[in-house]
C-alpha cells in the first residue's frame, strides 16, 4: 500500500484479505479501504481514528474468562468468519467489554431492561442456561446447530431459563446483543473492505449522495456472473 511507511505493514495485516473458506465472495474484490490511507479522503483525524479501530483493541476488563468464552461462540453464530483465518477475523467482544468496563452507555434504555451492564450479565447467563436446559451442555460447548437452536429460542422469546423472567429475551436478543454486534462488526476497516465503503469521508466527503450513486473515487460492485 502506499503512503506512510509505517503504516504499510498494518494497512497490509489489517487489509480485508481473505484466506479461510473460498466459497464466501466479497463483492468488491481486491478493495482494501486503507489504501486511501494518504490519499485526499482521510486528514490526521480520521487516520487517527481508523489507526485505533485496527490497532487499539483492547484488553478484557469487564467479563469474566468464562463469560468471555461465551460471548465469543455466541458472536461466531450471530456473525461467522469462516472466510478469514483466526488472525484475520474482526474482534468483537473485546470492544462490547471496552464499552461495559467504562459503563459507556447509550443515552436510552428500555423500560423493561436493567441498567446495561446488568442486562449483558443476565442475558449472557440466561443464553447459557437454556443451552444447558435444552442441551445439557453449557453454549460454548455445544455444536453450531445446537448452538442456533439455543440462539433462535432466545430470538423467538420461547427460551426457558430463569434468566429470562427478569429480562425480555426478545428485547436483550435484538435490540442490545444483535444490535451491538453489527455495530462493532461494521466498525471496523476490514468489514468497509469486504462491503466496499469508502470509510469516514472527511475530509473529502461525497458528492453522488443518491440512492445507488457511487463517486468516483469509490469501488465499483462487481456484477453476479
Amino acid at each position: 500500500m502506499s503512503g506512510d511507511p509505517e503504516r504499510a505493514t498494518d494497512g497490509e495485516a489489517a487489509s480485508a484479505g481473505r484466506s479461510g473458506d473460498p466459497s464466501l465472495r466479497t463483492r468488491y474484490p481486491g478493495y482494501d479501504v486503507l489504501a486511501k490511507w494518504a490519499g485526499p479522503d482521510w486528514d490526521a483525524q480520521t487516520r487517527a481514528i481508523v489507526r485505533q479501530r485496527v490497532e487499539g483493541v483492547p484488553p478484557i476488563r469487564f467479563f469474566t474468562a468464562e463469560e468471555m468464552r461465551l460471548l465469543e461462540a455466541i458472536v461466531e453464530r450471530l456473525l461467522p468468519q469462516p472466510d478469514r483465518d483466526a488472525g484475520e477475523r474482526i474482534p468483537v467482544v473485546p470492544w462490547i467489554d471496552e464499552k461495559l468496563h467504562h459503563d459507556w452507555r447509550d443515552g436510552y434504555r428500555y423500560e423493561e431492561l436493567p441498567p446495561l451492564r446488568e442486562a449483558w450479565r443476565l442475558g449472557l447467563a440466561g443464553i447459557d442456561e437454556t443451552a444447558r436446559m435444552t442441551h445439557a451442555r453449557p453454549f460454548a460447548d455445544l455444536d453450531n446447530a445446537s448452538q442456533d437452536d439455543v440462539l433462535t429460542l432466545v430470538q423467538r422469546g420461547e427460551a426457558p431459563a430463569e434468566a429470562w423472567t427478569r429480562l425480555p429475551a426478545v428485547r436483550f436478543f435484538r435490540d442490545v446483543l444483535c444490535l451491538t454486534v453489527v455495530k462493532i462488526h461494521y466498525a471496523h476497516p476490514s468489514a468497509w473492505s469486504a462491503i466496499g465503503y469508502s470509510g469516514p469521508s472527511s475530509p473529502r466527503g461525497h458528492v453522488r449522495n443518491w440512492m445507488g450513486g457511487v463517486d468516483p473515487w469509490e469501488p465499483l460492485e462487481k456484477e453476479d456472473e
